[in-house]
C-alpha cells in the first residue's frame, strides 16, 4: 500500500508540480537534505552556490519520521537529495517513485553501516565516517553542476579540515583515557567507539524509543559500577528519565552526549552547528574518560 502511495503522489506531482515550480534561487543547484546533518555536510560543501531545503523539522527525532505529501512534492522538485541511509526507509522509495523527475540520490553513508558485525545508521557521529560522508557530497555536486566543481572542492576541503581537527582530538582522547568504556541513553555512538577504540555501553537500541528490561538495566547497574563509569549520557531529543535513573543508582553523573539528529529550541537561539556540538562532545568524553 504504501508503494503505491508514492507511485499515485509521484504522478500527482509531475502533473501539477512540473507545470508551476517552486520559487528557487537562480543559478543554485537546488537541494534536499533529509535531516540536519546531511543538511550541515551539503551547506558545508556547497556554501552559495546551493539552494538547500531540509525534510525533517529541527527539534523531529529522525527515526519515527515520515514524509508528507507536501514534503515528497518539495523532493520532487529538487536536483540533488541528500541522505545518510538506513535512518530514512522511505527515502529509496521516494526517489523510485519519482525517478522521471532524475533526482541524483546521495546515500552519504553508503557501505559505511557495519560496525561491529550490526548495521548502526549512525555513522555521521564519528568525525572520520563524516569525512567520508562529505566527500560523497562533494563529489555529488560536483558530478551534477560541474561549473561550480572547483568551488565544491575547496568548501569540502575546509570543512574536512576541521572534521580532521576533531578526529585528532579523539585520537588524545583514547591515548589518555584511564576508562575506554562509556554509557549511552541509545546506542548511536558505536561507530565513534568503534575508531576511536572505546566501547559503548547503552541504556536503549538503535532507536532512542525503544526502553530495556528491569533485568537489562540491573546488569547495565553491575557494568556501571564494574567499569567504574563517571558519567552516564542522555541526547538532546529524547527523555532523559532512563540516564537520570541509571546515574542516581549507580552515583555517576548525567551528562549531555549528543547524536547530531537535529537542533534542540536552545541549540537553534544559540547558533550551535554540527562542528561546536561535536566540540561539546569531544570535550564530555574527555572529561568522561580521562578525569
Amino acid at each position: 500500500m504504501k508503494k503505491i502511495f508514492f507511485l499515485i503522489l509521484a504522478i500527482t506531482i509531475c502533473l501539477t508540480g512540473c507545470s508551476s515550480p517552486e520559487r528557487k534561487a537562480a543559478g543554485k543547484l537546488s537541494v534536499v537534505a533529509s535531516f540536519y546533518p546531511m543538511a550541515e555536510f551539503a551547506r558545508a560543501v556547497g556554501g552559495d552556490k546551493i539552494d538547500i531545503v531540509t525534510l525533517v523539522p529541527d527539534g523531529a527525532e529522525p527515526h519515527d519520521w515520515e514524509p508528507s505529501p507536501r514534503d515528497l512534492t518539495r523532493l520532487g522538485r529538487a536536483k540533488v537529495f541528500v541522505y545518510n541511509g538506513i535512518v530514512e526507509p522511505w527515502a529509496d522509495t521516494s526517489l523510485e517513485a519519482l525517478k522521471e523527475r532524475k533526482i541524483f540520490g546521495v546515500e552519504a553513508g553508503r557501505n559505511l553501516f557495519l560496525v561491529n558485525g550490526k548495521q548502526d545508521p549512525h555513522v555521521w557521529i564519528s568525525p572520520r565516517k563524516a569525512m567520508k560522508e562529505v566527500q560523497a557530497i562533494c563529489q555529488a555536486f560536483s558530478e551534477v553542476d560541474a561549473k561550480n566543481a572547483a568551488t565544491y572542492e575547496k568548501n569540502a576541503a575546509n570543512y574536512l579540515s576541521e572534521l580532521q581537527k576533531l578526529d585528532t582530538e579523539l585520537v588524545k582522547i583514547s591515548q589518555a583515557a584511564k576508562r575506554k568504556s562509556f554509557v549511552t541513553s541509545h546506542r548511536a555512538f558505536g561507530h565513534l567507539a568503534a575508531d576511536y577504540g572505546l566501547t559503548q555501553i547503552s541504556i536503549s537500541g538503535i532507536s532512542p524509543e525503544s526502553e530495556p528490561n528491569p533485568r537489562d538495566l540491573k546488569n547495565l547497574v553491575n557494568l556501571v559500577r564494574k567499569e567504574n563509569v563517571k558519567y552516564i549520557f542522555f541526547e538532546t531529543l529524547a527523555s532523559p528519565k532512563l540516564a537520570e535513573m541509571l546515574a542516581k543508582e549507580t552515583g555517576a553523573q548525567s551528562a549531555v552526549l549528543d547524536p547530531i539528529e537535529g537542533l534542540d529550541e536552545e541549540g537553534k537561539k544559540a547558533g550551535v552547528d554540527y562542528l561546536k556540538i561535536q566540540k561539546e562532545n569531544v570535550e564530555a568524553l574527555r572529561k568522561a574518560l580521562c578525569e
